[in-house]
C-alpha cells in the first residue's frame, strides 16, 4: 500500500478553525458562482451598457481588485492580523453587491463597486493565507494538503452555485441574486468574527520580511508569475466564451452550457484531493507542467469539436488543468515565500485577476474578428508560452517551511510559536 493513506488527506480537519474555513471558502465560491455568470447580462439588459462600457466596467473592477488585494496582502504580512483583513474584505464585498440593489447609474456603480468589490477581492487569498498559517502552526496538518482540500470545497461551490443562481434568477430576478450574494458575505463576516483566531506575526530579530517587488526579482518567482498570467488568461477566455462557442459554433442548446460548467467543476474535486497526496511525492513544478499540457490538449480538442458530447468528454482535460493550476499553483507560490503567506497568496490571486482583465480584452477582439474557434487557437499559444516560462523557472525545490524555521531558530524548529503568536 502507498505510504499516504486516504484518511491522511483529511487530517486537516484537526487544524484549528478548519471547519470555519471550509464554510467560509465554500460560501465565497457560492457567492461568486451565483452572481458572476449573470453580471454581464445585468449590466447589458438592466443598466443598458454598451459593449465598450461593459468591458471598461469589468476591466476597472479587475484592476481595483488587484490594487486592493495587493495592498491588503502586504498589510497582512507586516503586522495586521489576517482575521481583521478578512472581516474588512467581507464587509466591503457585502456592501459592494448591495450597491446593485440601490444604484442604477453606470458611473455610480463603476465607482462604488470598483472600490468595495476591489477590497472584497482580498477575502479569497487571505482566507487561504490564514489557512496556511494555521496548518503550519498545527502539528497535525500539512500546508499543501490543507490548501488542496479547501480549494476542493471552492470547486464544489461552483458545481451547485450556477444552479442556485439560475433558480434564484427565475424566482427573484437580479435583485434576488445581488441580495443573496450580499447576505452571503455578511454571513462569512459573522463566521470569521466568531470562529477565526486573531493571529499575527511576532517580531523576529534580524529577520526582514521580503517585499513583493524584491521577491519578483527572483528568477523562479518572476517566470512563474508571468507563466500563470498566460495560463490564467487562457482559462479566463475559456470561461467567458465557452458558452458562446457551445451555443453558436456547435449549435448545442443553452442548458448544455450548465452541464459543461458543472461537470468540469465536479471533476476538479477528486482531482484536487488526489493532488494533496501526490504533491508530497512529486515536485510541484513538474505537476504544474503536466497540468498545462492537459490544458493544451483541451484547447486543441475544442478546435476540432462539432458536438456537445465531445465537449463534455474534453472537460476531463479541462478539469485536470484547472485543478492543478488553482490548487497546486497556490501552494507553489506559498512555498516560495514561506515568511509572507499573505503576499504569496495575493500574488497568485493577482495572476488570476490580471489574466481575467487580459482575457476580457483579448477574447472579445479575437472572437469578433476571427470567430470562436480562433479564440481557442490563441489559447493554445498562451498555454505554450506558460509552459515555456514555467520550464525556464529555476529547477530547485522551494525552501520548506521547517527548514526556514531551523535556519532562523535551530533550537525551536519544531515550535511554530516562534513565528506566530495568539492574541486573545
Amino acid at each position: 500500500m502507498p505510504s499516504f493513506r486516504f484518511h491522511g488527506t483529511f487530517r486537516t480537519n484537526q487544524m484549528p478553525s478548519y471547519f470555519a474555513l471550509v464554510f467560509s471558502i465554500t460560501l465565497v465560491g457560492v457567492g461568486l458562482a451565483v452572481t458572476r455568470p449573470y453580471l454581464s447580462l445585468y449590466l447589458t439588459n438592466q443598466i443598458h451598457t454598451s459593449p465598450v462600457e461593459l468591458g471598461a466596467f469589468m476591466c476597472t473592477n479587475g484592476i481595483g481588485g488587484i490594487i486592493a488585494s495587493t495592498w491588503l496582502g502586504k498589510k497582512s504580512d507586516t503586522g495586521t492580523p489576517k482575521k481583521f483583513i478578512i472581516l474588512l474584505s467581507c464587509l466591503a464585498a457585502g456592501c459592494g453587491y448591495a450597491c446593485f440593489l440601490f444604484m442604477h447609474n453606470y458611473i455610480q456603480l463603476l465607482i462604488f463597486t470598483t472600490f468595495l468589490l476591489g477590497m472584497g477581492a482580498a477575502a479569497f487569498p487571505q482566507l487561504f493565507a490564514y489557512a496556511r498559517e494555521s496548518a503550519i502552526a498545527s502539528s497535525t496538518s500539512h500546508p499543501a494538503r490543507t490548501i488542496a482540500s479547501l480549494r476542493a470545497f471552492f470547486s464544489f461551490a461552483w458545481v451547485v452555485g450556477p444552479l442556485f443562481g439560475a433558480w434564484g434568477l427565475s424566482l427573484l430576478g437580479y435583485n434576488g441574486l445581488f441580495m443573496s450574494t450580499s447576505l452571503i458575505y455578511f454571513l462569512i463576516f459573522g463566521v470569521a468574527l466568531l470562529s477565526l483566531q486573531r493571529r499575527q506575526h511576532t517580531q523576529i530579530p534580524k529577520i526582514e520580511t521580503s517585499t513583493l517587488w524584491k521577491n519578483l526579482q527572483r528568477r523562479e518567482i518572476f517566470y512563474s508569475s508571468i507563466a500563470f498570467v498566460f495560463a490564467s488568461t487562457a482559462s479566463s477566455v475559456n470561461g467567458m466564451y465557452m458558452p458562446l462557442f457551445v451555443t453558436r459554433t456547435i449549435g448545442a442548446q443553452e442548458h448544455v452550457v450548465g452541464w459543461v460548467f458543472s461537470l468540469s467543476a465536479g471533476l476538479e474535486i477528486p482531482i484536487m484531493i488526489g493532488l494533496s497526496a501526490v504533491s508530497e511525492k512529486i515536485e510541484k513544478r513538474k505537476i504544474l507542467l503536466f497540468g498545462i499540457i492537459c490544458g493544451i490538449l483541451y484547447y486543441t480538442g475544442v478546435i476540432f469539436t462539432d458536438a456537445a458530447w465531445q465537449m463534455l468528454i474534453l472537460q476531463v482535460f479541462c478539469a485536470i488543468f484547472i485543478a492543478i493550476i488553482s490548487s497546486t499553483g497556490m501552494s507553489y507560490f506559498q512555498d516560495f515565500m514561506p515568511e509572507s503567506a499573505g503576499s504569496a497568496t495575493t500574488l497568485f490571486s493577482n495572476t488570476n485577476n490580471i489574466g481575467s482583465v487580459a482575457g476580457s480584452l483579448l477574447g472579445g477582439t479575437i472572437a469578433q474578428t476571427l470567430g470562436f474557434r480562433a479564440v481557442y487557437e490563441s489559447n493554445i499559444g498562451l498555454a505554450l508560452f506558460a509552459f515555456f516560462l514555467l520550464y525556464l523557472a529555476k529547477k530547485r525545490q522551494p525552501l520548506k517551511h521547517s527548514e526556514t524555521n531551523m535556519a532562523i531558530h535551530p533550537s525551536q524548529s519544531q515550535h511554530e510559536s516562534v513565528i506566530f503568536r495568539q492574541d486573545k
